[in-house]
């Protein structure tokens, strides 16, 4: 495996990879853990750095069974990211603590924003004109996770964009005593029990779930005969992307953009600017010598930890080159100092 010398505080990893066109590279990346300031008050204050520091993530994690729970962290295997990912892992939280039926989620991010109606459990009744939705329960938290937000399996089929939510019935028999979906779009809210609204979530999309899946390419007897095993020619880079819709920018974040995130803590709204830490990234190889900045490519917002995770992503070609590969190095980029 070739040599990485990672001299930033962060957490560093590299893995080999193929293009799209089938070319070797080598793919450098460095996760950096921030503190996040307290709920309550905006701050100007640059982001404290962890004293520890978490791993880029090398394996999937879901939340519970891979096949019945959500995505919690996604490996690190793209080669590449067209923009920045924002992710939130955290809870929709009632304003101090007081139990509510409903309540409102709210996350902004540089030019991304990305609103959420949360309610309490709601199930189907049987009304005078057909299925009604019962009064909400009150709560005082609930996961921000789609096992709350519209989708489901059923014995006769499921919701392609997101298996293990809720909400998703095949017939009012089927959707009788059942709940609807807790996690909503404002625009998009649930009115009956044959509606199939967007599901709306903050965390990490599978990649087996739709639409995702759908821009991995096509996979039939034409790509079995000519392409495997590369990526189809009709590859769609967005299936990079694990950040859902109104969470992916088309363009890579340069850090310093405003970050609000509003109903994830009893205590308040939590405003801050992210870290302006610019990384770069070297390869040697025998005979060549390489250099680039690294893209930040994904912003990780966990609150309930109290943690901010910026990913730092830099991909070099290596096409019948690894063995000639000598070391490869990541560091901070001096203030003023010019990136290539």
């Amino acid at each position: 495996m070739p040599a990485l010398e990672n001299f930033t505080p962060f957490a560093a990893t590299d893995f080999l990879s193929l293009t799209k066109e089938g070319e070797e590279c080598l793919v450098l990346v460095v996760a950096g853990s921030f503190v996040l300031p307290s709920a309550g008050r905006a701050t100007d204050a640059p982001l404290a750095v962890c004293e520890e520091q978490a791993q880029p993530v090398t394996t999937d994690t879901y939340w519970g069974e891979p096949e019945k729970s959500s995505l919690r962290y996604e490996s690190q295997s793209a080669y590449a990211r067209p923009g920045t990912d924002v992710l939130l892992h955290g809870q929709a939280w009632a304003p101090r603590g007081r139990k509510v039926t409903r309540t409102q989620v709210t996350v902004r991010v540089g030019t991304l924003e990305k609103r959420a109606t949360v309610s309490g459990t709601r199930v189907w009744y049987r009304g005078p004109m057909g299925l009604s939705a019962s009064d909400a329960l009150p709560f005082e938290s609930l996961p921000l996770r789609y096992e709350y937000a519209f989708g489901g399996t059923t014995a006769s089929g499921y919701e392609a964009r997101n298996p293990v939510g809720r909400g998703y019935y095949a017939s009012a028999k089927e959707a009788l005593e059942k709940p609807l979906p807790s996690i909503e779009a404002p625009e998009a809210l649930v009115r009956g029990w044959a509606d199939r609204p967007p599901p709306c979530g903050f965390g990490p999309v599978a990649r087996h779930w739709q639409p995702r899946l759908g821009w991995a390419g096509t996979y039939d007897a034409d790509w079995v005969e000519k392409r495997a095993p590369l990526w189809p020619r009709d590859f769609d880079a967005r299936f990079f992307h694990a950040a859902p819709d109104g969470l992916r920018a088309s363009t890579h974040f340069q850090g310093g953009e405003p970050v609000v995130l509003e109903g994830i803590s009893p205590d308040g709204p939590l405003a801050f600017h992210l870290p302006t830490h610019r990384l770069l990234a070297r390869c040697i190889f025998a005979g060549r010598r390489e250099k680039r900045r690294m893209v930040l490519d994904t912003v990780l917002l966990e609150p309930d930890e109290g943690r901010l995770v910026l990913t730092w992503r830099a991909t070099f070609p290596a096409h019948r080159q690894l063995a000639l590969h000598e070391v490869s190095t990541v560091r901070l980029l001096l203030p003023g100092e010019d990136a290539p």
